[in-house]
Formats: C-alpha cells, structure tokens, sequence
C-alpha cells in the first residue's frame, strides 16, 4: 500500500499528516513556533525556524506513523495565505516573514485607494488591494520604510516558495499563493503588469514562477531527504494554499457546497467554474486551477479570540480543567458556554482583536464588549466571544449565498469541529444543518490529496475519497434560532453605530 503526506505551513505552527490510498490519517505530528509581535501592528514569522519545524515533523510523522519512508508515494504541500517575505541572490533572507496579521502597512494600503486604480487591481486580482494584509501593501511599505533592503531584494517570495527553495533550489508559487499577493492575474493566470509595474515598480523576475498546484519537484537536496528520512526521488508536489486545500479536503469540489473554516482566523469558501468579483469588494477570489476558483471571505478572529481569553488567566483555568477531568482549557470553556443561554443574556462580543478583514475590511476595528451587567460573568463572556466569532462568519455567508444561491450544504473542518457547542451556535445562527468534515486535518489532507492527483493515483481532483464523507450533522434548535436573528440584529447595529 502506498501512503501520502500532507504537509501544511500554518501561522502559529507546521503540522505533517501521512494518509493511506483511501484518505484514512495513518500519522500526525504537529510543532508550534511564536509569531513575532515586539510592537503594534507587527507579526512576523522567523522564516529559518519555519523551515526547521518544518523538517522536524516531517521526520517526527514518519518515525511516529511505523511506515518507512520508502513507501511514502508523493508529499503534497499547504501553506497560509498572503505572506511574504525579502531574500538576496544567495536566497538568504534579509527581513522576517510579514503575515497576514501584520498590518504596519496600513498607510500603504490606504494609498492604493487614493494613488491607484484599485478598482481594476481588485478586478484584475480578485484581492482587496487597500488591505494591509495583502503583499503588495507590503512591498510598498518596504520599498518606503526600508530602502536599503529593498535596493537588495533579489526576489520577494513567500514562506512555502522559502521552505521549497531550501530543499529544492527552485523558486515556484502555486497559482493560490500567487492569487493572494494582491499583484497576480487570476484571468491569464500571470504577474500583472499594470501592478508590478506601474504600482509596485519592480520586475517580473522578482517572483517566483506560477505553477499549478500538481506541480512535481524533484532533486530534493541528499542532506535534507536523508534527515527527513524520505528517498530523495519521492515526488514533491507544490500544493496550494491552506483554505483552498480544505475545500478540496472535505469534498467540495463546486459551488453545491460551502466550506466552514475555524481556527486561528475563520473563512467561508465556495468553488466555481468561473470568478465571482464583488462591485463592493466584501469577498475575494483566487484561483485554484486553471477551471476552478476559489471564492470566499475571511475573518481575522476566529479561535485566536479563545486563545487571548485563555492566555488572560492560563494558569486557573488549567487547573479548573484539571480538576473537573478535562483534557483542555478549551474542553473548559466548551462547558462553560454550555451553561450559559443562547445570546449569553444580552452580553454582546465585537471580537476584533486584530482588526478585521471581510466583509468589512476595517483594519483600524478594535474589540468591544457591550450591555456588560452584574449578572454576567466569564461563561457568558466565552460565550459571547464564540456567538460573536459566528455572527462575523454568517455576515459572509449572507453575502456568498446572494451570489450562488446553490449552496446545498455547509460543511465544517478547523479546529473547532472539536467544540459541539461552537458547532451548534453556528447552527443556530445560520439556520441551517452544518455538516462536519470526515477529514481532521483538512488543509493537510487536501495537500496529501492534491499529491495524489499529482501522481495518477486519483484520477482527477475531483475523485471523491471514503474519507471525505461527513462524520455527523448539527440540526439547528429553533428556539434559539429567533433569539439569534434578533441578536444578530443588535450587533449589527453596535458595529455600524461604532464604525460606519
């Protein structure tokens, strides 16, 4: 039997999943590096720490899985979205990687608006170019702020063309890394002109070649193949990026499904055979294939708004969790959540801790908390902070479901699959059954699956595997579905009353 790694580049961490022919998860090791935030706005990953993470649990899943590396068919990669990162001739990085949550470019951003053509950037790229989160902000900002090491810059590429690079020597993007830069054509499926010209004023050979998704590296270097315990023939195959590769993971292969993406951020995501551009530019769209795009919108603030009120009082709530015989602080806050009603007693979460992207895109939004009472305490404010997650995420869904009213189902992967609660507000609040992915690393398994196509192991990228079937189903209550609607309603209304 041949088996298939997925490998996927995270924000906060890397994690490798080796799956058999029909998609079952043989292996998984995961390991987590710090995002670099020493002042406002900053958050930046060590591109070297990375790569070693990278290597190691590549290593660490194979020894821990039991299968030889020599029966390991093809490595498919997954890699967040919109990084970006300066390296030298000698591919040597000269600043850390900038992410999505860095968003020091902001003026940068607001420029495009008032300099450029922003309506044909976002027309020609499916990208909301004024955002800071995009790369070509980012490239401005350097170019102002750090002229010397612009002046330097070889290429500017991403934190996966990085990791390839050091194994293999090439410089290739996916067509879905490329689509997230902000300066890639997702019609010709080439670098813009008209923006890396004409807004950026750098040259086609700054980036990296565009290659589709079923790209094969191969000459991976001895030293590295040898420390992963890999032959250094098995074929790598490019991947795409982490939320397109979730789609693909759990089955959605066209515009009859949904995909419902929770982890650190959160994103609604939809396939077409064609693109799906917003006059108003509140969703995005990039492409996947040369058939297929991907088009969605996504939230800063997904389980990073758990992570913060965890991180307020770590220490109690671990020993809380002990005590009570749960493996987690999240198991925890699932409890307390549980305890409390549906619209956590008028107490509402604006949960904009890192600003905000679709469909809004207000990178300046801070966090509020509203109608706070004496009668409320920190369940209902766990609470609150899920409801709130979910009301950001069914603001997309309103406007995904007006441009493709196909939508049959809306299936669940991320980490907080793992929370019946947050899966059952989402239910609630959506009005409508929420499928949960069969798969648990979705993004990794999307990769490994890519990789198999890659190969001639499936026959298409739209072979439908055992695995991918949905584990179970969550009903909405529809006694709580009204009290959400109304919610829903008041919070629309403090945002707007705050920030429009």
């Amino acid at each position: 039997m041949d088996f298939f790694m997925g490998v996927d580049i995270g924000t906060s961490g890397v994690r490798a999943a080796l799956f058999n022919e029909s998609g079952k998860e043989i292996g998984l090791y995961h390991e987590e590096y710090p995002m670099i935030s020493k002042e406002p706005g900053m958050g930046e990953l060590d591109s070297d720490r990375v790569f070693k993470s990278t290597v190691n649990v590549i290593k660490n899943c194979i020894e821990k899985s039991g299968v030889e590396g020599k029966k390991i068919a093809a490595i498919g990669f997954s890699t967040q979205l919109f990084s970006i990162l300066a390296v030298d001739a000698e591919g040597k990085c000269l600043t850390n990687v900038f992410t999505w949550a860095d968003s020091r470019s902001i003026n940068h951003a607001d420029m495009i608006k008032e300099k450029y053509d922003y309506v044909k950037m976002y027309n020609n790229t499916g990208c909301r170019a004024q955002h800071p989160m995009y790369p070509v902000s980012k490239v401005l900002w350097l170019k102002d702020t750090m002229p010397e090491i612009f002046a330097k810059t070889y290429k500017f590429i991403s934190i996966k063309e990085y990791v390839l690079h050091k194994l293999f020597g090439q410089y290739v993007i996916d067509i879905t890394d490329a689509s997230s830069t902000g300066y890639f054509n997702i019609h010709n499926f080439t670098w813009d002109k008209y923006i890396i010209n004409d807004v950026l004023g750098i040259s086609e050979e700054m980036l990296g070649e565009p290659v589709d998704c079923t790209f094969i590296l191969k000459g991976m270097k001895k030293e590295y193949a040898q420390e992963m315990g890999i032959a250094p023939e098995t074929p790598v195959v490019v991947g795409s990026g982490d939320g397109m590769l979730a789609n693909v993971g759990c089955g959605v292969f066209d515009n009859t499904s949904m995909s419902s993406t929770i982890g650190t951020s959160g994103a609604l995501r939809i396939a077409t055979p064609k693109p799906i551009l917003d006059p108003l530019q509140r969703t995005w769209c990039y492409c996947f294939t040369r058939d297929t795009w991907v088009a969605g919108g996504a939230i800063n603030n997904g389980g990073i708004i758990l992570k913060w009120l965890r991180d307020q009082h770590k220490s109690a709530y671990e020993k809380e969790a002990e005590e009570a015989g749960l493996k987690s602080v999240y198991q925890l806050f699932d409890l307390y959540a549980s305890e409390i009603n549906a619209g956590s007693d008028g107490l509402i979460f604006l949960p904009f801790l890192t600003g905000e992207r679709s469909p809004n895109w207000n990178a300046s939004t801070k966090g509020t908390i509203h109608g706070l009472q004496l009668i409320h305490g920190k369940k209902h404010l766990i609470r609150a902070a899920m409801e709130a997650v979910i009301y950001r995420m069914f603001s997309v869904y309103e406007i995904l479901t007006a441009f493709s009213d196909n939508v049959k189902q809306v299936i669940a992967n991320g980490g907080y699959t793992n929370s019946d609660i947050w899966l059952q507000i989402q239910a609630d609040v959506f009005n409508r059954e929420i499928a949960v992915a069969g798969i648990n690393e979705a993004s990794a398994f999307g990769a490994a699956y890519v990789s198999m196509a890659a190969i001639g192991a499936i026959s298409s990228l739209k072979y439908p595997l055992p695995a991918m079937k949905p584990q179970k189903t969550i009903k909405p209550i529809s006694g709580n579905v009204q009290i959400y609607r109304n919610v829903y309603e008041e919070f629309k209304k403090l945002y707007n009353k705050i920030y429009s």
